[in-house]
C-alpha cells in the first residue's frame, strides 16, 4: 500500500501542472483585456496599455505561464490584479476554511441521507415506502441544486419574511453555533442531489446482496433481520458507496461556487466566480488549483479507504 500511496503522490504534480496550463490557456485566449476589466476608470488605451505592461500582461503566453509557474512553485500564487492588489494566498486562507468546512458538512449529511433512504428502500422493495423513496431520490437528481438554493431563499422570506441571508457571517471559531445555523442550509442544498444519487446506488447494490445465498444462510442460522442488513448486506456494499462518494466529491466542489454564492458564504466559490467574472487571472488560476489539489488528495484518500473496508483489496 506505502508503494502505491507514494505513486500516487508522484503523479500529482504532474496532474496539476497539466490543469494549470490548461487553465491559464484558456485565460490566454479568453476574449478582453483583463487591465480594462480588472480597472473600470481606465478607458484610454494608452493607460491600458501602460497597465498591461505593469502587470506583464502584454508578454506572450509561454513568458507569463513560465514566470507563474516558477513563482507558484514557491507558494507564490500572485497578486490579484484587483486594487488595492493584495496576495492572492491571503484571500485563500481566510476563504478555504469555511470551503472545506461546506464540503465536510456536506458529504456527512450526504452519507447519512443517502445510506438511510437507499438501505430503507432496498428492505422494503417495491413497497409504498420504496416507491415514495425512489421518487423523492429521481427528483433529487434531476432538480439542479441552484434551483432549489433558490427556492429555499425566496420562498421562507415570502411565506414567513424569514430567509437565512438576513444575518452575519460567523467564522467556527468566532461563533460555532450561528456557523452552523448558516452553513446547513448550502449543505443541505447540495447533500440533497449527492444523497439522492447515493440512495440510488446503495439500494441497487443491497438488492443485489439481499438475495445471495450466504444471506440467506445467515437468515437461515438464526440471525436476525437488522444483524444480516447491517453486518452483511451493507458492509458489503460499502466498497461501492465509497466509488460513489469519491465521484460525488466533485460536485460537491463544483456546487459550491454557485451556492456559496446564493447564500453569502465567504468561501472559495465565492471567490472564483468574482475572480472570473473580473477577468483576475491569478485568483482564477489560484483558486483552481486549490480546488483541483483537494479534489485529487479525496480521492486518494477515498482509494485507501477501501482496503480498510474490504481487506481483500491490496495496492
Amino acid at each position: 500500500m506505502w508503494a502505491y500511496m507514494i505513486r500516487r503522490l508522484l503523479v500529482i504534480p504532474f496532474m496539476l501542472l497539466a490543469m494549470s496550463f490548461f487553465v491559464f490557456l484558456l485565460l490566454f485566449i479568453k476574449p478582453g483585456s483583463a487591465a480594462f476589466a480588472t480597472s473600470g476608470q481606465l478607458i484610454n488605451p494608452v493607460q491600458i496599455a501602460a497597465l498591461e505592461k505593469e502587470l506583464g500582461l502584454d508578454k506572450p503566453f509561454y513568458v507569463q505561464y513560465g514566470k507563474w509557474l516558477g513563482n507558484a512553485v514557491q507558494g507564490d500564487f500572485g497578486k490579484s490584479l484587483r486594487a488595492p492588489r493584495d496576495p492572492v494566498i491571503n484571500d485563500i486562507k481566510e476563504r478555504i476554511g469555511n470551503t472545506i468546512e461546506l464540503g465536510v458538512l456536506t458529504v456527512l449529511l450526504s452519507a447519512i441521507l443517502g445510506i438511510s433512504i437507499g438501505a430503507l428502500s432496498a428492505v422494503r422493495r417495491n413497497s409504498w415506502i420504496d416507491w415514495t423513496l425512489r421518487m423523492v431520490s429521481i427528483l433529487g437528481i434531476s432538480v439542479p441544486n441552484f434551483w432549489t438554493a433558490t427556492l429555499l431563499v425566496c420562498l421562507p422570506a415570502m411565506w414567513w419574511g424569514w430567509t437565512p441571508l438576513a444575518r452575519e457571517f460567523y467564522t467556527l471559531w468566532d461563533d460555532p453555533l450561528a456557523n452552523l445555523s448558516i452553513l446547513i442550509w448550502p449543505a443541505a442544498i447540495l447533500a440533497y442531489g449527492s444523497a439522492a444519487y447515493t440512495a440510488r446506488i446503495v439500494r441497487s447494490s443491497m438488492l443485489e446482496v439481499l438475495y445471495s445465498d450466504y444471506i440467506r444462510t445467515a437468515r437461515a442460522k438464526g440471525l436476525t433481520e437488522r444483524v444480516v442488513v447491517i453486518r452483511h448486506v451493507l458492509r458489503n456494499s460499502l466498497v461501492t458507496l465509497l466509488t460513489v462518494v469519491g465521484l460525488q466529491l466533485g460536485a460537491v466542489l463544483g456546487g459550491s461556487v454557485i451556492v456559496e454564492r446564493i447564500f453569502a458564504i465567504p468561501g472559495l466559490g465565492v471567490l472564483t466566480l468574482e475572480a472570473v467574472m473580473g477577468t483576475d487571472f491569478p485568483v482564477v488560476l489560484a483558486t483552481v488549483m486549490m480546488f483541483a489539489l483537494l479534489f485529487v488528495f479525496l480521492n486518494l484518500v477515498v482509494d485507501l479507504l477501501y482496503t480498510v473496508v474490504d481487506p481483500r483489496i491490496r495496492y
